[in-house]
């Protein structure tokens, strides 16, 4: 409600740097890379194989993390994004199809040190 009061006044919430800085990284970003935590490498396999032939993705890289005691699997997708937040809910429901876990993104080479 108070929003599009907000909104009307021509009010709007200041963004912090960081979230200006990665809505321009997104913009511009021409791979986006996935993150995901799996218990056995099965699932890893199953996983990664499937973001290949479905979607077209590159497997960057797959190991064991020894921090988290999981497999560590790290996917690129081709860039643009179009809706960054649906693809975030639909990459949480594969990884718990292979259970497994999303851990987020980033953009290749700009939004590491974010």
């Amino acid at each position: 409600m108070f929003d599009g009061i907000r909104a009307l006044l021509g009010f709007r919430p200041k963004r912090s740097e960081t979230d200006e800085k990665l809505d321009q990284a997104l913009a511009n970003a021409e791979a986006l890379d996935h993150y995901f935590f799996f218990a056995d490498q099965m699932n890893l396999d199953v996983a990664s194989k499937r973001l290949e032939r479905e979607r077209g993705w590159t497997i960057v890289s797959t190991k064991l993390d020894g921090t988290e005691q999981k497999y560590l699997l790290h996917a690129r997708q081709p860039g643009p994004v179009e809706n960054l937040q649906e693809l975030q809910a639909e990459l949480d429901l594969f990884a718990d199809e292979h259970h497994g876990e999303y851990d987020g993104w980033q953009v290749p080479g700009v939004t590491e040190g974010l």
